[in-house]
């Protein structure tokens, strides 16, 4: 005689859980919906499981913006790694925003209009800015230009991609990759290297690979 089967324990929900269901909250209806109470009802469980990871909400919403903050410490770590072993280039950059985490941006405006109601949050985007202004301005030095011409430089860089975010346009995949060398052009003032053509050439091919093993998989 075959006994009933068991019920599977129901997995305890992490830290990273409660971040993921806030962050998408966040994004969807903004911060003032990022609430204990609603995201356990989100989550199917009792406002327990929030208290045993954090002690209150504000630890999650500082965990929130540190996840944010993270996020773009992270990317300018990497292009400095890659600029240590190779000469400065925008290229670096630009494949890192090209490549990145398709949920980033609408993460990205959420913040910043989180930020026009925290001074902490506003004070955190700042220092973000500043940090990749910062990045750039190095970067457009190094190229040759003078202090005040490379901030400039970064700051409109930097601005072009933060309006992508808040504008939320929308183009093909394929046709911003193929303008991708004119914006080089624009923005840095020199003709796109052979990095950078060799680096969109594995940007537009990646997709493609990406279709072949899903076809050959199935």
């Amino acid at each position: 005689m075959t006994g009933t089967p068991k019920a599977r324990p129901a997995r305890r929900l992490t830290r990273e859980d409660w971040i993921a269901s806030a962050r998408k909250t966040l994004v969807d209806r903004g911060v003032d919906d990022v609430k204990v109470d609603r995201l356990a009802k989100q989550m199917r469980v009792t406002r327990g499981s929030f208290y045993w990871h954090f002690q209150h909400r504000k630890d999650l919403l500082d965990a929130l913006l540190t996840d944010w903050e993270a996020r773009n410490y992270f990317e300018i770590a990497q292009i400095r790694a890659r600029w240590a072993k190779t000469a400065p280039d925008l290229t670096e950059v630009v494949a890192s925003w090209l490549d990145a985490d398709p949920a980033f941006p609408s993460f990205d405006v959420a913040v910043r209009a989180w930020a026009r109601k925290s001074t902490d949050v506003a004070e955190a985007v700042e220092r973000a800015d500043a940090a990749w202004i910062g990045l750039l301005q190095e970067l457009f030095q190094k190229s040759g230009y003078d202090s005040d011409e490379s901030l400039v430089r970064a700051r409109i860089t930097h601005f072009h991609q933060i309006g992508y975010y808040a504008l939320g346009f929308r183009e093909p995949h394929a046709e911003r990759l193929r303008l991708v060398p004119l914006y080089y052009r624009v923005l840095t003032g020199r003709e796109p290297t052979a990095n950078l053509l060799k680096t969109l050439g594995d940007l537009v091919s990646a997709p493609a690979a990406k279709r072949a093993g899903r076809k050959a998989a199935g």
